[in-house]
C-alpha cells in the first residue's frame, strides 16, 4: 500500500519557519522526486520532505521509521548524515528530515558497480540487534516476498498477456517449492531494500553513498545485492548511463565480498540466486500489475516526461523477451552460481 499526499507539499516559507531560518537560506527551486520533495539548505544540507509511505504507514510512523533508518545506518558512513527532524504538524503533514546533501554524480555503468558493492558491504556488516522494531522483520522472508508478488498480480491476472502470465506463474511455482523445502530463515542483515543504481551517488574520491534509506528491512544481504544488479534495476533510472555484462555483475559481488566477514559471505552465498529470482519476481509483478491497470500506450504517448519515461521502462520490464533475458541469469546454461559471484 502507498499513501500519497502531494497536495500537502510545503512551501519554502513554511520550511523556513519550521527550521527557524531566514527564507533566503533555502534554495528557491525544490528538487522533485516521486517519493520526496527536496529543498537545498545553506551549509551543504538538504531538507527531505516525504510525500508518501511505501509501507502504508501513517505520517508519524513513516517519519519514525525514516529517522531510525538514518540513525542505524550512520555507522556505515555510506549514507547521508541526519542533522535534524521536523515533526509532523499541520504545516508539515509528513514532517521532514535535514540530511547532508551528497556532492557527487550518478553512478556510471559498469565502472561504479564495485563502489556500490563496497557501500552496501558497509551497511550489511553492521551488527544486527536483538530488538529490531520498528523495521519490517519477517519471520519467513521468502514467503513474504512471494506474498508481495501474489498480492500485486492477483487483482490483474485476467488482464495479463498470456506469455507474461506463463512466465510469472512458473516463477511463483518455483518460489512456492523453494519455500516448502527451505531449511530455515536466511541469516538477516540490515538491508536498505531500495538499492538500484539511481539511488547512489559517487563522490569525488570514488566512494558511493546510498541516498534513500527510509524503508530498510531485516533480511538477507542478498536482497540488496540482487536489487542493485538485476537487469530491471540497472535499467530503472534514466540518469544512469551505460550497461553491465556478466563480468561486471561478478565484479560487483566480489567487491562486496572483499569488505565483509567470511561468516557473512558464507551465510549469503547459498541464497544469492534465490533472491535474484525473488526480487526480480517482486519488481516484475509490480510492473505487470501497473501495465495491466493502466493504458500503457497512452502513457507512452504522454506529454508528461515523467509519465512517458516510466511507461517506457515498464514496457521493457513486461516484454516477455526481456523477462526471459533476465531469467537467463538463473535458468539454462548461462545461469550464475553463488560460488561464481561470491567465491
Amino acid at each position: 500500500m502507498i499513501t500519497d499526499s502531494r497536495a500537502a507539499d510545503p512551501t519554502r516559507d513554511t520550511l523556513a519557519k519550521a527550521l527557524g531560518v531566514a527564507v533566503d537560506r533555502i534554495d528557491p527551486a525544490p528538487v522533485e522526486g516521486r517519493v520526496h520533495r527536496h529543498w537545498r539548505l545553506a551549509g551543504g544540507l538538504l531538507v527531505r520532505v516525504p510525500r508518501m509511505s511505501h509501507l502504508g504507514l501513517s505520517p508519524r510512523r513513516n517519519l519514525t521509521y525514516a529517522v531510525e533508518a538514518f540513525r542505524r545506518m550512520a555507522p556505515s558512513e555510506a549514507v547521508p548524515r541526519l542533522h535534524r527532524v521536523l515533526r509532523v504538524s499541520p504545516a508539515l503533514p509528513w514532517g521532514a528530515l535535514v540530511v547532508d546533501e551528497v556532492a557527487g554524480t550518478p553512478p556510471g555503468l559498469p565502472q561504479d558497480l564495485p563502489a556500490m558493492g563496497r557501500a552496501l558491504a558497509a551497511v550489511h556488516r553492521l551488527a544486527v540487534p536483538v530488538r529490531r522494531v520498528p523495521f519490517v522483520d519477517p519471520a519467513d522472508p521468502l514467503a513474504y516476498l512471494l506474498t508481495v508478488a501474489r498480492d500485486q498480480l492477483e487483482p490483474v491476472q485476467d488482464r495479463l498477456d498470456a506469455p507474461a502470465r506463463r512466465i510469472l506463474t512458473a516463477e511463483m511455482d518455483w518460489a512456492a517449492a523453494l519455500i516448502a523445502g527451505a531449511p530455515g530463515r536466511p541469516a538477516p542483515s540490515l538491508v536498505a531494500a531500495d538499492t538500484h543504481p539511481g539511488n547512489f551517488r559517487i563522490r569525488a574520491d570514488g566512494s558511493a553513498v546510498l541516498l534513500d534509506v527510509e524503508r530498510p528491512v531485516y533480511d538477507s544481504a542478498a536482497v540488496d545485492l540482487a536489487h542493485a544488479s538485476l537487469p530491471t534495476s540497472l535499467a530503472w533510472d534514466p540518469s544512469i548511463a551505460g550497461s553491465a555484462g556478466r563480468g561486471d555483475i561478478v565484479a560487483f559481488h566480489r567487491a562486496w565480498r572483499q569488505e565483509v566477514p567470511q561468516s557473512l559471505a558464507d551465510a549469503v552465498r547459498p541464497w544469492l540466486i534465490a533472491y535474484r529470482r525473488l526480487i526480480w519476481l517482486r519488481t516484475t509483478s509490480w510492473a505487470c500489475a501497473w501495465a495491466a491497470r493502466n493504458d500503457l500506450s497512452a502513457a507512452l504517448a504522454s506529454a508528461d516526461q515523467a509519465t512517458s519515461g516510466l511507461a517506457r521502462r515498464l514496457a521493457r520490464f513486461v516484454d516477455p523477451a526481456m523477462m526471459e533475458e533476465a531469467r537467463a541469469g538463473w535458468t539454462g546454461g548461462q545461469a550464475f552460481s553463488g560460488e561464481e559471484l561470491i567465491p
